[in-house]
């Protein structure tokens, strides 16, 4: 099969969870022998990636990977079998140009579309491949509908409709689109995982207590608190895209606070942890990390709130946060009752048993998870969409 992937973020480097989740997903669909491109923005306005042309091309040097620019503004290259054109900064009239020539050029079996920020790509892909195109829903407050839409639009959400399938990866993200815009989704994980074996994490006493993506919005209140409430135990921060300088300079004002630098192998950072942090104040589709975590054996704290007690897959701990809200388009971040926070991580830090026995549960419910995670189910649902449609081979 023949898959073009629509993505309006960057490509590499992919530290975010969802980023990493379409990334692998291409990756593994080319190691089963599928011709996979992706259309996607070279730069990026957040920290996690390059944000000018020569930070873009120094990335990509660093990575080994051979950029080529025949078109204005288009940086094309392969990795891992895939073909990827990131265009610099796309305005809607070239981002649908590109789109328009990639659908034309590889005449795709299906387009996969993801996180269509800009209101562009979904639009494109249905008018190019009537027919083929296949939503993959990661972020519900990218959707276009509902009540924790940052950017409601009708017309996009029509457009929704038109769509062969939506693939979402939570039953939670399944609910909320059947319940605010009527529309039945099949919930499927892209292969993120990995194969394993899964390292061992720092154990029990030794390591850091690590939050990924330190901002409000990821609870950043929680994990301040709670490195003052234990100052005697290292802190670790990993600032991917919410992370700007006021949040580096509070974090750098806490004395048992370590920044650590994000990079490609998640077990860089798991090896260094010993508990992990998600308090998450906004609604997480899922949260991939907490399952990377788990495979590890480490320990867990997540907050209540969206698709995180569902990654929890019925492991302690899962503890109340109380969520942000958005008035006049901005987040307003209520005051936290850490409390509940305290008395989990005083277990997980004062109590080998209890430590023990919930690293086991961990790895043991993720294994299983994961044992039903892989490229195959998305290959059986292109094909079955393909026999039920009479899309030609």
């Amino acid at each position: 099969m023949r898959i073009l992937l629509l993505q309006d973020d960057i490509y590499l480097p992919s530290y975010a969870g969802g980023l990493k989740a379409t990334r692998k997903l291409m990756e593994a669909l080319a190691a089963d022998g599928h011709d996979g491109g992706v259309v996607c923005p070279a730069l990026t306005r957040s920290r996690e990636g390059p944000n000018t042309q020569r930070a873009f091309v120094q990335e990509m040097t660093a990575r080994g990977i051979r950029v080529q620019s025949t078109e204005p503004n288009v940086f094309s290259y392969r990795h891992q079998g895939v073909r990827v054109d990131a265009l610099d900064f796309p305005a809607p009239a070239e981002g649908r140009e590109l789109v328009a020539r990639r659908i034309r050029e590889l005449r795709p079996d299906w387009v996969l579309v993801t996180e269509d920020k800009h209101r562009f790509m979904l639009e494109c892909a249905l008018g190019k491949a009537p027919g083929r195109v296949v939503l993959l829903i990661q972020t519900v407050v990218q959707l276009p509908f509902g009540p924790l839409a940052v950017r409601a639009d009708c017309k996009q959400s029509e457009l929704f409709t038109s769509a062969s399938a939506i693939i979402v990866i939570s039953d939670y993200l399944r609910r909320y689109i059947r319940e605010h815009r009527g529309l039945e989704c099949r919930v499927m994980q892209p292969p993120v995982y990995g194969d394993g074996p899964f390292a061992k994490p720092a154990g029990f006493g030794r390591g850091f207590i690590t939050l990924i993506n330190p901002c409000d919005l990821k609870g950043l209140p929680i994990f301040t608190s709670l490195a003052r409430e234990f100052p005697e135990h290292p802190f670790a921060a990993v600032p991917t895209w919410g992370a700007d300088e006021a949040v580096l300079d509070t974090l750098r004002q806490l004395p048992n606070v370590r920044i650590l630098e994000p990079v490609d192998d998640i077990d860089e950072i798991f090896a260094q942890t010993s508990v992990l942090l998600v308090p998450s104040l906004w609604p997480e589709s899922f949260g991939y990390v907490v399952v990377e975590a788990m495979l590890r054996g480490v320990p867990v704290l997540a907050g209540n709130v969206g698709g995180l007690p569902e990654a929890k897959l019925g492991v302690p701990f899962t503890l109340p946060v109380t969520p942000a809200t958005r008035v006049d388009g901005r987040y307003v971040f209520p005051p936290q009752d850490v409390a509940p926070w305290v008395r989990a991580l005083r277990e997980m830090t004062r109590d080998a048993a209890a430590y023990e026995r919930c690293s086991a549960a961990s790895r043991s419910a993720a294994l299983k998870f994961i044992s039903s995670v892989n490229v195959a189910s998305f290959e059986r649902l292109f094909d079955s969409l393909r026999h039920s449609s009479g899309v030609p081979a």
